[in-house]
């Protein structure tokens, strides 16, 4: 009689490569739509005043009504809300209060060739010669030649 040995049966694991749960997902959602309802709510409720430290009182404000508001459906939601809410304002001080930076010394322009340029950005001569164009070279038009006449 043959003896059994006992099998072990594996189940297969299902795994999550990216590691981002279904809670992760819900408080980016949430904080989303946190951020948009603090920089939206105080423009379409009180656009006269949503400018400078007021209008970023509106936001956190904003923010807080959120917050309260996303509680009620779970107290994740509600705290993914309040970090949108605020990230959203403080960027929005950012945008506010940094002017823009330069790019410095770029310009559109276009360059066949390598060019060599002072500091200041002014296009020096170039180290390497032109070419010499191929119906010039030639004197036959379009690089024609005699070479291929026989066969075709």
């Amino acid at each position: 009689m043959a003896r059994h040995h006992h099998r072990h049966h594996f189940r297969r694991r299902h795994h999550n490569p990216l590691g981002i749960s279904k809670d992760d997902l819900t408080l980016g959602a949430s904080g989303v739509v946190g951020g948009v309802a603090a920089l939206a709510l105080p423009a379409l409720l009180l656009p006269s005043q949503n400018s400078g430290v007021i209008g970023y009182v509106l936001n956190v404000a904003a923010a807080l009504a959120a917050k309260f508001a996303g509680d009620m459906v779970s107290p994740r939601v509600g705290s993914g809300m309040l970090v949108g809410g605020l990230v959203g304002t403080g960027i929005r001080i950012v945008k506010d209060n940094i002017p823009s930076i330069p790019m410095g010394a770029y310009w559109p322009s276009y360059f066949a060739v390598p060019t060599v340029s002072n500091p200041i950005g002014q296009v020096l001569s170039s180290p390497y010669p032109m070419p010499i164009p191929a119906a010039a070279a030639t004197g036959k038009g379009m690089g024609r030649s005699d070479r291929f006449a026989a066969r075709f």
